[in-house]
This record gives structure tokens, sequence and C-alpha cells, in this order.
């Protein structure tokens, strides 16, 4: 990536990255201009808690934007195991369910393109099978109220077809239909009807409606990438399994996105300014759909009280090898904050995952005056 940074009188800082490598011709010329400008003793508050996480292993990086302004971005600590491979702004990291949060947006996408509406059934893509039989809607899947569970079956198949079979045997929870149950299989299933109603991949989709848009250049998927090269892609504290690093319908829509930690605040940014759907879109996103341990669930999020901080958006991931992360927006302050890692902390450890750490002490240092 071509970066050239420009220095204004104010102190404000704008960071121009050319659009290169898979992003498509046709949006080079509406990239964004990424606006910087440190706060240094906000910095110096966050790198305190940065230096302490990676006394404790943590390797990953730290953003915050406040009206739509990056004032911190750090990454910290080893892309390896086992070599001194530093990470860096372009370093790639799983961020698992997350995921979810951006094929909803796709799926937000379609409708407003007239694919569909998001309370019809999925019958028309989905036709023989039994969730059409009951009447299945994208909403259900969205709003994880289709009685599906998480059962990780399409993690076995590289197929799509395949993929809506299997998931269309899986058990249904008739008391949950209606309500919340979290539903890997559910998002599974977004992934494959959006690549029927679009004749289009999974990953092509990522790029032509959201990486273009938002202009994100550190952004790929499980699929595209060499998961084992540290110099790519930030390396967990156990392997990624191999059943699991080819391209499987497990991975696709629920949890392969990889993105640097600028680039997943960038993306909320440009998700908030009307970048990627439009305002109706994007509130429909945002309201509350049915009560969580977490809070209320929204598509692909939750929707949380932050106190005197007000609304907080939490889209959350982590796997069992390492990989975690979060990116919390308060929705009433317009400021972001997006951790990701790599490294856990591994659970038998008992320890809180540094998303979790990280995030809760940043925002009680945003806040603090409040």
């Amino acid at each position: 990536m071509k970066k050239i940074i420009l220095s204004l009188a104010s102190g404000l800082v704008l960071c121009v990255s050319a659009c290169t490598g898979n992003t498509p011709k046709a949006a080079q010329t509406d990239c964004a201009i990424h606006a910087e400008a440190a706060d240094p003793a906000l910095s110096a508050a966050i790198d305190t808690l940065v230096d302490s996480a990676v006394a404790r292993g943590f390797a990953g990086g730290v953003a915050v934007m406040r009206d739509g302004v990056l004032v911190y971005s750090r990454t910290a600590g080893s892309a390896s195991l086992s070599e001194d491979i530093p990470v860096t702004e372009e370093t790639l990291f799983e961020v698992a369910s997350v995921t979810k949060y951006f094929t909803a947006v796709l799926v937000m996408k379609a409708a407003e393109e007239g694919k569909f509406s998001l309370n019809d059934s999925i019958a028309v893509l989905a036709p023989d099978t039994r969730l059409a039989a009951r009447g299945v809607t994208y909403f259900d899947l969205l709003s994880h109220q289709s009685g599906l569970g998480s059962t990780y079956v399409a993690e076995e198949t590289t197929d799509g077809d395949a993929a809506l079979a299997a998931i269309d045997k899986t058990e249904i929870d008739e008391e949950k239909v209606g309500g919340f149950r979290y539903s890997n299989d559910g998002y599974d299933l977004l992934g494959v009807l959006l690549e029927r109603v679009y004749g289009q991949t999974y990953e092509t989709l990522l790029q032509e409606k959201i990486f273009a848009k938002a202009c994100l250049t550190h952004a790929s998927h499980w699929s595209l990438v060499d998961l084992t090269n540290p110099h790519i892609v930030a390396q967990p504290l156990t392997p990624f399994p191999e059943t699991l690093r080819p391209r499987n319908y497990g991975m696709l829509a629920s949890a392969g996105l990889l993105i640097s930690v600028a680039d997943l605040a960038r993306f909320e940014k440009a998700l908030s300014n009307g970048s990627i759907i439009n305002a109706d879109s994007r509130q429909e996103m945002l309201a509350p759909r049915g009560d969580t341990r977490i809070g209320p669930a929204t598509f692909g999020a939750f929707l949380t009280d932050a106190g005197l901080a007000g609304r907080r958006l939490r889209a959350l991931g982590s796997e069992d090898w390492g990989d975690n992360a979060a990116m919390h927006h308060y929705l009433d302050k317009n400021v972001i904050v997006a951790v990701v890692t790599s490294r856990g902390p591994a659970e038998e450890t008992g320890e809180p995952m540094f998303r979790n750490e990280l995030t809760e002490a940043i925002e009680a240092v945003l806040f603090a005056a409040d």
C-alpha cells in the first residue's frame, strides 16, 4: 500500500491510502481520506494499558476514533510464536464472530438493492428445504430468531449446496423460534444465500460492497491468504486447525474475516456515515431484537448501556485457538474503539480475554470526566 502523509498547520494529519491490490478500479477514485490526529494525553494513558498487556503476552492492536478521526492507533507484540516478527499496521487478525456484523451489512445491502426484503421467506433461494417450508426469513437469520443453533456442520463442506443441505437437517429449538438463540449456522446459511442471490463469492461481495466502499486496504478473508505466514496473519496461541484451513462454509460468513485494527475502526466509521449502506438500513441494523446475557441483540452485534457514555454497540469475536476481537461504538459520543489480538489469553488460565480487559480499561480512560 502506498501511503502519503500530509501534515497541516492545525495539527491534523491526513493519510491518503491508494486503493491498490484487489480493490476494483471503479472504487479507486472514491477512496476517502483517513483523518488522523494524535491525542498525546490519551496516547500516554492507553500506551500504559497496552504495555501492561504486552508484558502478559498480548500481541495485537488498539485503535480509537473520535468524531471520525483516528486519535490513537498502536500495534504491539510479535505476530509469530517462534520468531521476532513485529505486529504492524498491516498485520491481519482473525476477528471470528465480528464477521457476522459484516455479513449483516451485506444482507442489508442486498435488501437495499432489491434482491429481497428482510421479511421475505428464504424459499426463493432455498426451495425444497425444511427451513423454507417453515417460513424462515432473512430477518429470522439476522436476528438469531430462526431456532437454528451452532452445530458448525458447515465446517465439513466446501460446497454451498452441501452446506445448505447440512444446515437444513440440524435441530431447531422450537422454544427459541421467534426468540433469541445465538446461531453460527444461521449466519453460515446467510453466506450461502448471499452467494446465490448475487452469483458471486462471499469474498468478492466483501471486497466490492464493503472493503472498496470504506477504502480498507488491510482486510481480507480466511480463504484468500496463507494463514500460517506471520508476515501476513498474526499467529494464534495454538495453530489454526488444519481441517478448517481450506475454504469452508463454516468459516465463510460467520468467522472468516481477517482485518487490521485500524481498518476495523475505519469500517465502522464508513458504516455510520453512509458510505456502505443508507441511513434507514443502518437504523434497522441498530434496533434491539432480543435480550441476551451481553445485552439486546442487533443484527450481527449487541447494543448495551455504557452508563454516562450512553449507548454502546458491541461486535465481538473469539476463537478457541486464541484470536479475539472487539469493536465498540459509543453511539452518543461518536467514539469507536477497536481491539484485536491473536493471544487469548488461553481459556484454561481463567484470565479475561485481552479484548475485554483493554476495551473496559480504555472506556474508563475515555469517559473518566463524564
